[in-house]
């Protein structure tokens, strides 16, 4: 019964890779065809405004932060 207890534990782990590998995978699919649905829904400037009105928001403007740079 000792020798079954490891296995089991290994099989266990096993099963929750394979089973985060699957979501992982599932998840990323499912966001890919979310995304391009909605882009071609919305239209791609549309996209791009929202994506540059969220950069607006958090303050991500796509140039350097110099101050960071004088470190």
């Amino acid at each position: 019964m000792s020798k079954a207890l490891p296995r089991r534990r290994a099989a266990s782990r096993r099963k929750r890779v394979i089973f985060f590998a699957v979501g992982a995978a599932f998840g990323s699919a499912l966001g890919l065809v979310i995304g391009s649905l909605l882009t071609f829904w919305l239209g791609e400037g549309t996209v791009r405004a929202i994506q540059r009105g969220i950069r607006r928001i958090t303050g991500d403007d796509g140039h350097p932060s110099f101050d960071l740079l004088l470190q």
